[in-house]
């Protein structure tokens, strides 16, 4: 198949997303593909074929701002002849269901989740109150809004102190640990609040968990979903944060965690859960706290487009669950195919029958 492999991006996250493409783009490779590059600059304008070969084989890891109307640029989407396509732009304007939603009107299958499920997870504070409710387990939390802190920020912080420290001070909407903060002094709550305001309207203050972090990925359809193995990191910093991910290379990577079976087999069996009560399709990662002490465990977040990078956790934990790279990046393509038909049935489905009501009642 031709696969239209988009990356790049106008997030903070758009170098990632180049790293994560080139991987995939020799997985689908291997598998038989032809890789179609269709690159986004940092202004989200589509950028030309030459550019975005240029950067999916590792020439430039950046593409500059092009300076023109976006909607001036897309002819290089609209042309380029593709049968499925591969969204790997991290973080805002790719993960949160803008670029889903384009190629839902483009009528174009496409990799990974659908629209409501990639809006909720890039939207910590919808996805936990969503999984709360659900009765599913996540981290106590405090959420802040920009309106808040300017009508009274001593309340909201009297609000937040309810948790006990440390706190980690997050915008709600983002990827990669971007703008996210540790505080262990109440001094800090206020500055962390207002960094975070920074990135969005809206922040999630957690309590933090003093335990492990694990990882599962999660490949499928609704029915028929399946877990890896599962991954710890073991942070090189106070926490797992941006830095640590993509700049100190501080963080290790423990892939098959070391846990009981039966905790690993319910993390894999929570992760499920989850996803489906997102409205999962395709792929995500989902990220667990695992409490000391008493082991009790907590949805951290939940990825739906993970990166695809050398040091990124769901390649790897699908590798040592017996699914290599190019069988993983072709079953997703056959999931993209396989949605999109069955969307076109429905679809069909439904203007039939308003036919069928159209012509009764015209009898």
């Amino acid at each position: 198949m031709r696969v239209g492999l988009i990356f790049g991006g106008r997030s903070v996250e758009h170098k990632v997303s180049i790293t994560s493409a080139r991987t995939i783009a020799q997985g689908l490779q291997q598998a038989g593909h032809t890789v179609v590059p269709l690159g986004l600059a940092t202004d989200g304008c589509w950028v030309d074929e030459t550019a975005a070969a240029a950067a999916l084989a590792g020439r430039v890891d950046r593409l500059d701002a092009v300076g023109l109307p976006v909607a001036r640029t897309m002819e290089r989407l609209l042309t380029c002849d593709c049968e499925v396509l591969f969204p790997i732009v991290h973080g805002t304007w790719g993960e949160d269901g803008t670029l889903q939603g384009l190629c839902e009107m483009l009528d174009l299958p496409y990799v990974g989740p659908g629209v409501t499920c990639s809006a909720v997870c890039m939207d910590k504070a919808i996805a936990k109150r969503l999984l709360e409710a659900q009765d599913l387990p996540v981290v106590d939390a405090e959420y802040v809004t920009r309106e808040a802190m300017a009508d009274s920020a001593e309340g909201v912080l009297r609000r937040v102190r309810r948790l006990p420290m440390p706190w980690f001070v997050k915008p709600s909407i983002g990827g990669s640990s971007v703008g996210i903060r540790r505080v262990d002094q109440d001094a800090e709550l206020r500055d962390a609040i207002e960094h975070a305001l920074r990135f969005d309207d809206q922040v999630v203050v957690e309590c933090g968990i003093v335990g492990r972090e694990l990882e599962v990925a999660v490949l499928g359809k609704p029915g028929a979903f399946e877990a890896s193995v599962i991954g710890e990191i073991v942070p090189g910093a106070a926490f797992y944060d941006y830095a640590d991910k993509y700049l100190d290379d501080g963080a290790r990577l423990l892939a098959p965690a070391e846990l009981a079976a039966e905790v690993a087999a319910e993390l894999r069996q929570t992760a499920i859960r989850a996803f489906e009560v997102v409205s999962g399709y395709g792929m995500a990662r989902v990220d667990f706290l695992l409490a000391n002490g008493d082991g009790s465990f907590f949805i951290n977040e939940i990825n739906t487009l993970p990166g695809f990078t050398s040091i990124s956790m769901y390649p790897q934990l699908w590798e040592l669950s017996g699914r290599p790279l190019p069988r993983l990046v072709d079953d997703l393509v056959q999931l993209a195919v396989e949605r999109h038909g069955r969307q076109r049935f429905m679809d069909q489905g439904i203007k039939s029958w308003i036919r069928e009501l159209s012509e009764r009642d015209g009898s």
